[in-house]
């Protein structure tokens, strides 16, 4: 199957083979240096030298676990969303009790940062602020240091981004973005199988962490930062994973991060050109490199044409999401997708597109 969604990607060789290695028992010096590693390496392609948290979940997973050990009930959060998965973060605060003010961006387009200046002057006492880094659902990136810096100014609060999708492929400045904690997960530019989930937490964000009152047991940081003394997590992890997702960082630094962003907007560049040449215009305003996202033409049945790619060309193309769903499609370019791959999808998409109408 040549897949081409935006989560999970292609595994490299060498990731698979290291997956499927005997599996180290979790409690042991072998383990744990393996784990070091992982969050050693993470901290270079986070541009970080806070804390790194690692835990067996989704990225929804990190996104929960951002909201439970920062806020405590009756916080005053702000979360400003460009698609499905900023809804998704409102979606979690509402989930514990909590009522953000949303900023809700048509789909397609960027966050707009003065948008975002007057949400914060219409109120004191911000507790957090809930950002995207890339939002897949839309198919946009958003200029991560501009919103960062507007926060700044305007009030207290923390920088919480969600970058599960965007680390490691698109360019991402932790510490010089002041961000307060940047989620990830492996399964998308970080090239490993789905099941890991990842933060970096600023010493700013650690104090807001000890006044935190929301419940937590599982997605407990505090519990997770005492277990990395013993090179550990506080749970059973998903031992192979972290083997997978440690050779995925190597072969990431072996490239060198800025050659994999200069790879990333290259492909980027060459397959909005391609899509532009089968007559599909870009769905976003402000496109991500990670992905393209494009409008099927009118009277072509999205969802048939993307299932005959899948069932009969072995080639997996994600569509839209929600609202989008059979509207857009969604070719990604991130991790280990190479030109070869998405050019034999471009080409199948060239011989289905005629074929298939509503």
């Amino acid at each position: 199957m040549n897949l081409l969604t935006p989560g999970p990607t292609p595994l490299p060789p060498s990731v698979l083979k290291a997956a499927a290695e005997p599996i180290l028992h979790h409690r042991t010096r072998e383990f744990g240096k393996l784990f070091d590693q992982v969050l050693e390496d993470l901290k270079t392609v986070y541009r970080t030298k806070s804390t790194v948290l690692l835990m067996t979940c989704s990225g929804t997973g990190t996104m929960e676990s951002a909201v439970v050990n920062l806020l405590s009930p009756g916080d005053k959060t702000l979360v400003h969303s460009t698609g499905s998965f900023g809804d998704r973060f409102a979606a979690i605060h509402r989930a514990y009790g909590l009522q953000p003010d949303v900023v809700a961006e048509e789909w397609g387009h960027a966050a707009d940062p003065e948008k975002l200046r007057k949400a914060l002057r219409s109120a004191k006492g911000w507790k957090a602020v809930y950002l995207q880094h890339t939002d897949t659902s839309t198919g946009i990136v958003n200029d991560l240091q501009t919103l960062a810096r507007t926060v700044r100014e305007e009030s207290d609060a923390l920088v919480v981004v969600d970058a599960v999708s965007g680390l490691g492929a698109e360019e991402l400045e932790t510490d010089a973005w002041k961000l307060d904690v940047t989620l990830s997960a492996s399964q998308k530019g970080l090239m490993a199988p789905p099941g890991l989930g990842f933060a970096a937490v600023s010493e700013r964000a650690w104090k807001a962490v000890e006044t935190a009152k929301l419940p937590r047991f599982y997605y407990d940081w505090p519990r997770m930062r005492k277990s990395l003394q013993a090179s550990e997590t506080p749970f059973t992890p998903a031992v192979s994973l972290v083997a997978a997702q440690a050779e995925a960082l190597r072969l990431i630094l072996q490239e060198g991060l800025e050659n994999v962003w200069k790879r990333t907007a290259s492909l980027a560049a060459f397959t909005r050109g391609e899509m532009g040449r089968l007559g599909l215009k870009l769905f976003p305003k402000d496109p991500a490199d990670i992905l393209t996202a494009a409008c099927f033409p009118e009277g072509v049945d999205g969802k048939a044409l993307l299932n005959a790619l899948r069932e009969e060309d072995r080639i997996c193309i994600a569509g839209g999401q929600e609202k989008l769903a059979g509207k857009i499609l969604r070719l990604a370019h991130m991790g280990f997708i190479r030109k070869p791959d998405v050019e034999a999808g471009i080409a199948a998409l060239a011989r289905r597109l005629p074929k298939v109408r509503a």
